[in-house]
Formats: C-alpha cells, sequence, structure tokens
C-alpha cells in the first residue's frame, strides 16, 4: 500500500520554494557584488586621490587637484570647493570650473554659511575649528542623480582631503617659521654689524650702558668722580703744512693706534678724538685706582710714542705728546642736541675738571705728563713727582698748582 503524500508537499509546491530560495540568493549576491564593486571603486579613488594630493604642499593645488578628480569620478558638469576663515570671516582658498561668475562674485556666494549657487550636491568640508567650508558638484552630465552612494563616496573624500589640507597647513607654517626665524637671523646679523661698526665711533661706557638695559640704557648725566686725560701731539699744525692730509692721518692713526690698547688694558674709555688729540675719562669705585691708572695710561703713551719714533725713524720726523691730567667731579652723560635736521646725542664729561685737565696739557712738555694738586692728592708713592707750584691757567680765575710727572730714562 503507497503512503499518502503530505498535505502543502506537492512536488510543484517544492520546486517553486527551492525557486524563490534560489532567486533571493541569486539576489543577494548581486547585492553582495554591487557593494563590493561599489567599495573597490570607493578605495580606487581614495588611493587615486591620495597619489595625487598626498605629496601636494600647498592648499590651493590640493583643492584644484581635489575638484578635477571629483568631477571626473562623477561626471558633474561644475564644481566647487572653498574654504572659509570663519576667524577673519574671509575665504581662505578656493577651486572652480564650469562657472561663468567672476571670480569675485562667486567668492561672495560661496561665502555664505551655505552656498547660494544651486548645487545637485553639497558635502561640508572642515578642516579645523577655523577652516570650513565644502564640496559643490552641478548636474552630471548624464542627467543622473546623486544617489546616497555618491554622497558617502563625496564625504570620504572631504575627509580625505582635510587630512591633507591640515598636513598642508602645518607645512606652510613651518616653512613660514623657518623663514621668520631666517628673517630674524638676518636682522640680528644685520644688528650686529651696526653694533659693531657703530662700536668703533662709541665710548665704551656707552656699550656698557647699553648692555646693561637695552630698552631704558641710564643715559643721563650724573654727577661721577672721575680722572680726565687729555693728550695732543706737540706741532700738530706745522706737521700738518708739511705733509699730505692722507700721510698725517695714517700717521696720527699709527701712533693712536698703539696708544688705545695701553688705554683700554688700564680701563680708560676714549671718550673723544680732535684730529691731534685724546680725550680719556677713567672710572672706578676707588677714586684712588682711577687717578692712578690714568697716569699708568699717560706714562704708557709716552713710551708708545717714544717706541713708534724709534721704529719710523727715517720715515717722517719724530713727535712729542702733551699729555695733562686732572681729577675730581665731572657732569658724565649725555648731551643732546637738537635741531630742525635731526636730533645728534653725545655721551662726555664735562665741568671744571674736564677743563682743568686740557688746560694742563697745554703746560706739559714733550715727554711728561702735567697733573693737578688733586689727582697728585690720591696716588702713593709710585710715581717720581716734581711740584711746579700755582700754575696761571687760560679762563680760570685762581692759580692751579701743578706737578710734572716724566717718562723714566731706559736704563
Amino acid at each position: 500500500m503507497k503512503p499518502k503524500a503530505r498535505a502543502g508537499r506537492t512536488p510543484a509546491k517544492r520546486v517553486a520554494r527551492l525557486k524563490a530560495l534560489y532567486e533571493q540568493r541569486l539576489e543577494e549576491a548581486g547585492r553582495a557584488q554591487q557593494e563590493l564593486e561599489k567599495r573597490v571603486f570607493h578605495l580606487k579613488t581614495l588611493y587615486d586621490l591620495s597619489r595625487e594630493i598626498g605629496g601636494l604642499i600647498g592648499t590651493d593645488a590640493i583643492l584644484g587637484n581635489l575638484l578635477m578628480m571629483v568631477m571626473g569620478t562623477f561626471g558633474a558638469e561644475r564644481g566647487l570647493i572653498v574654504l572659509r576663515d570663519l576667524r577673519e570671516n574671509r575665504i581662505d582658498a578656493m577651486a572652480q570650473r564650469g562657472f561663468d561668475q567672476d571670480p569675485a562674485s562667486l567668492a561672495a556666494a560661496a561665502g555664505e554659511p551655505l552656498p547660494s549657487i544651486d548645487f545637485h550636491a553639497w558635502i561640508p568640508l572642515e578642516v579645523d575649528e577655523r577652516l570650513k567650508g565644502g564640496i559643490g558638484l552641478g548636474e552630471k552630465l548624464t542627467g543622473e542623480p546623486y544617489t546616497p552612494d555618491d554622497a558617502e563616496l563625496l564625504l570620504t573624500l572631504s575627509h580625505q582631503a582635510a587630512v591633507a589640507i591640515r598636513n598642508a597647513k602645518a607645512h606652510e607654517e613651518v616653512v613660514r617659521t623657518a623663514e621668520e626665524l631666517a628673517a630674524s637671523l638676518r636682522r640680528i646679523q644685520l644688528l650686529e654689524s651696526m653694533k659693531a661698526s657703530l662700536a668703533k665711533f662709541v665710548p665704551k661706557r656707552v656699550h656698557d650702558l647699553i648692555e646693561e638695559s637695552p630698552e631704558a640704557p641710564l643715559l643721563d648725566k650724573r654727577e661721577a668722580d672721575v680722572s680726565v686725560l687729555f693728550a695732543d701731539i706737540t706741532g700738530y699744525s706745522r706737521l700738518s703744512a708739511s705733509m699730505t692730509l692722507e700721510r698725517v692721518n695714517q700717521l696720527v692713526e699709527v701712533y693712536f693706534g698703539a696708544f688705545l690698547d695701553e688705554i683700554l688694558k688700564l680701563g680708560g674709555d676714549v671718550n673723544e678724538t680732535a684730529g691731534d688729540g685724546l680725550m680719556v675719562i677713567f672710572q672706578d669705585g676707588d677714586p684712588r685706582r682711577h687717578a692712578a691708572c690714568a697716569v699708568r695710561a699717560g706714562l704708557a703713551i709716552l713710551r708708545k710714542t717714544r717706541d713708534t719714533n724709534a721704529t719710523l725713524e727715517g720715515f717722517c720726523e719724530p713727535i712729542t705728546m702733551h699729555i695733562g691730567v686732572n681729577s675730581g667731579t665731572a657732569a658724565v652723560g649725555a648731551t643732546k642736541i637738537e635741531g630742525a635736521a635731526g636730533t645728534r646725542w653725545t655721551y662726555t664729561a664735562s665741568g671744571p675738571t674736564t677743563n682743568i685737565a686740557a688746560r694742563l696739557a697745554a703746560l706739559a712738555e714733550g715727554g711728561c705728563i702735567v697733573l693737578s694738586e688733586e689727582t697728585r692728592r690720591r696716588l702713593g708713592e709710585e710715581f717720581a713727582l716734581e711740584d711746579l707750584g700755582p700754575q696761571s691757567l687760560k679762563n680760570l680765575a685762581h692759580p692751579v698748582r701743578a706737578f710734572r710727572c716724566s717718562l723714566p730714562a731706559d736704563p
């Protein structure tokens, strides 16, 4: 006896169910294939984009290449990418193709929070909190609408572009910082060169004051205890008349150059030079010390004069120096001279102490120093001094007692 067929399980129904299941699996496989193809397309597009813009270091170049790739990928008839600086409320960068508007009007339209241009697709582009914008595409050349898959790919491209732009901005910042540092270095080198050049004309004391307080150096005149040395060449006028100006200048440079090292070693500051003369200021916390240094400097000048005369024997006539030294209180600091053409500053010591030093130099004979009683009072027994008694000096109401210090003869 044959078994009875189950209800609803006829061969025809089983075939139908199998067919439906097959069609379902086939549809799912098709969807999976489409999804795979979409992912492969997305990955290839991202790869191509990375290759195109990965090595670019300029925002404009990145936007230009990104726009061409996006329009080519989607077949858009026109496109725009814009970045806006929200802090400064301006367009930072923009790239466009297919628009007829002039760049200014297009930038104004694209500068709205949402562009006033009629796009068929618009994806935000956010680089950071300051730089924001978007990617806008016109109608596809095929007339097809943009799909959610298109929007997803555009958004991925936007994120990729944002990373590239951040890297480019960082590179631009590094380059800008390097250029600023290089410019600052050039300015520092120029200032150092100017400083070195000006140092030849400015007293050392001024250098020290500026170094101590560059923004507000204490250059105002103040009373200070100093020793002042004046030295000039005997018979300079006669020497100038018998030689060319160039020859005279060379001669003065040779002698004064020999003096300078000795003066600086003893703490003197060459304050002024006037043709054949030097004015040197000595300062120290101990008044006796700067007085002694001034006298030693005077003797060193006499010694260098003698040595240089011997070296130049036969080339020019030997010279002699007048040297005067005085100690006391002087007004030391800057004197401002203003005129219509500008302002000029001089840094010097002024007052009776300086004037007496200059007058004592006029009394000195070649090979000796004339110093004041005040300077003599500060010295110990180091120097052999000759009392010259009271001396009448030009433009001084009362005589000044003077002393002579001569250069010791060679043994």
